[in-house]
């Protein structure tokens, strides 16, 4: 139910906002702000509650498509601290915009509820069909975002940032359909499958159709043209979202779509590690030299977001948990900066960093937040983002000790922009004379510091955000310690009914089965994918599980089905 209500209840949110009156800005306000902590806790409840499936049901069947594809949702570590990112930052947005809105709040709320419930989608997903809809989905309410509450471009960043997106998954969609011509389902295993039965060519066009829709949504380079000015014009509340969360898509799309399906060599691991380096470094140098916040913001994501990319595909045993680390640091991080930029262009009027300064003198409380946000986002030790960001560096060097060098040259390039970020907006005396404008409420604040405090509570404690990786089902542990085969055995008796062996024989239940061969194949296709003993196991786990629950679907609807029918024996006794 939770995950359910995770997908769908943000949408229900952004009808019940529409029952506001525009007029009416603090009722728009308070429910928004309700709804926003409602969904802010279920998203700590689903870090907590470890992994989580719904039920599969059939969805709909694609035309000159073999199999149908499934509604199913599925939470695993990475994907609920992406939903914690998703929920959390759309609550602190809210909450940071009622200090520039007014009769517009209510229809800002209603597309920011849009946003999280396309987010949350695309990061609980576990059927290809299902995760591609809602990472398309995303882009709607988020163009129209920025189109309506932007700075003075915000028409031309909102058709860019759509054309470079939508174009950009457009080749991911052709090769989908062409998957799925192949496979069984649109469910993972059945997917690998079939990219395992294709030709080598063919197998080469389909990497690079996902690759190019997850390189264009990060934005890795030379991909990113959207980004700048698409952070710069949307709203500071919007653009905290946009690199916070919903950047993440590519990176999650990455781990949980690319890397179980494709067999990848060396060669195409290289370039999409080098991809992430040159990013990185791009990003760097060009927030060196920006004037406009948001801009150098926006750059500074670009560059942490590819170190995070050359990390998930440096193959390391610690990948996954130094990535996530990363990711969660990064987008609670970058947030708040865009947050607290926001309140800073609200004070000033401006958001060039050449004509602000001295802020920390005319507003102590502003200037501590600002510059605590800075320095806690150059990952000095006792940080998430160092962490993150050391973990990364060590997982680069096991796979070439140069990359790893350039990674640490990234973060010595992030040290001084950011420095420089800091000493530009609080410190020193103003560049020009202005009317002060708006301050941050006391709940801004708040919500701030609480996104501060999270960064150092992950940075001493880490295990806090990498325990999730581990399934805390006592029921799931066990399963992933009985041997793959063994498990298929034991799900069998299960998922088919034996008493009527004639529905079961006429019934093509195989398909949702995974076989002994299926998870061999599996675990070598992980195995070339340079994956370690204990995230192969988790990943084959979670397959088995899903297969199975597909298995006891399809045989509970073939019993209800055939108990709805009279047999001709009951027929004949009827008549006489």
């Amino acid at each position: 139910m939770l995950l359910h209500l995770l997908v769908f209840a943000p949408f229900v949110a952004a009808i019940l906002m529409v029952l506001n009156s525009k007029e009416d800005f603090k009722a728009s306000t308070h429910m928004a702000i309700l709804f926003g902590i409602v969904f802010a806790g279920m998203s700590v409840a689903l870090v907590a509650n470890g992994n989580m499936a719904t039920t599969p049901v059939e969805w709909f069947h694609i035309p000159g498509c073999k199999g149908p594809a499934y509604y199913y949702l599925y939470s695993h570590g990475l994907g609920a601290w992406m939903v914690f990112l998703s929920c959390g930052l759309s609550l602190v947005a809210l909450i940071s915009a009622r200090g520039h809105l007014d009769k517009n709040y209510r229809n800002f709320a209603i597309g920011i509820f849009a946003l999280m419930g396309a987010m949350n989608g695309t990061f609980l997903a576990a059927d290809a069909v299902l995760f591609f809809f809602f990472f398309e989905a995303m882009v709607i309410p988020a163009a129209l975002l920025i189109a309506g509450f932007g700075g003075e471009k915000r028409k031309q960043a909102a058709m860019t940032f759509a054309i470079y997106t939508l174009v950009g998954s457009a080749p991911m969609m052709v090769a989908l359909w062409y998957l799925l011509t192949i496979a069984d389902n649109s469910l993972v295993l059945s997917i690998v499958l079939a990219v395992q039965t294709m030709p080598q060519s063919a197998q080469l066009l389909v990497f690079l159709s996902f690759l190019l829709a997850f390189l264009v949504k990060t934005p890795i380079f030379p991909f990113h043209g959207w980004q700048a000015i698409t952070y710069s014009e949307a709203p500071a509340p919007l653009s905290a979202i946009l690199t916070g969360a919903m950047s993440k898509a590519g990176v999650f799309g990455f781990i949980a779509w690319m890397l179980p399906i494709f067999t990848l060599d060396v060669p195409q691991i290289m370039t999409v590690l080098w991809l992430g380096l040159i990013t990185a470094i791009y990003g760097a140098l060009m927030a060196l030299r920006a004037t406009d916040g948001k801009k150098l913001l926006a750059y500074s994501s670009m560059s942490h977001l590819g170190i995070a990319v050359a990390g998930v595909f440096s193959f390391s045993e610690s990948m996954l948990t130094a990535v996530l680390v990363l990711l969660v640091a990064h987008g609670i991080s970058a947030g708040v900066q865009y947050f607290l930029l926001g309140v800073a262009e609200r004070m000033t009027g401006t958001r060039n960093i050449e004509e602000m300064g001295g802020l920390s003198h005319t507003n102590p409380v502003f200037g501590f937040l600002f510059g605590a946000a800075g320095v806690l986002a150059l990952a000095v030790p006792g940080t998430a983002g160092f962490i993150g960001e050391f973990g990364v560096l060590l997982s680069v060097w096991d796979m070439n000790p140069f990359c790893a060098g350039v990674v640490g040259f990234c973060m010595i390039l992030s040290a001084a922009y950011m420095l420089r970020f800091i000493q530009k907006v609080i410190f020193g005396t103003p560049a020009r004379e202005y009317k002060e404008g708006p301050r941050a409420s006391a709940l801004e604040g708040f919500a701030y510091g609480v996104m501060l405090l999270l960064l150092l509570v992950f940075g001493f404690h880490p295990a806090f955000v990498t325990n999730a990786l581990r399934d805390l089902n006592d029921s799931t542990e066990q399963t992933a310690a009985i041997d793959e085969e063994a498990a298929v055995d034991e799900a069998l008796p299960d998922a088919l009914p034996v008493e009527d062996e004639e529905t079961v024989e006429a019934e093509p239940l195989e398909s949702h089965i995974a076989t002994s061969a299926d998870v061999a194949q599996l675990d070598s296709s992980l195995t070339a994918a340079g994956f370690s003993e204990e995230e192969k196991k988790e990943l084959i786990r979670q397959v088995i599980e899903t297969e199975a629950n597909m298995a006891k679907a399809t045989a509970a609807a073939l019993e209800k089905e055939q108990s709805a029918q009279p047999t001709v024996k009951d027929e004949e006794a009827s008549n006489d």
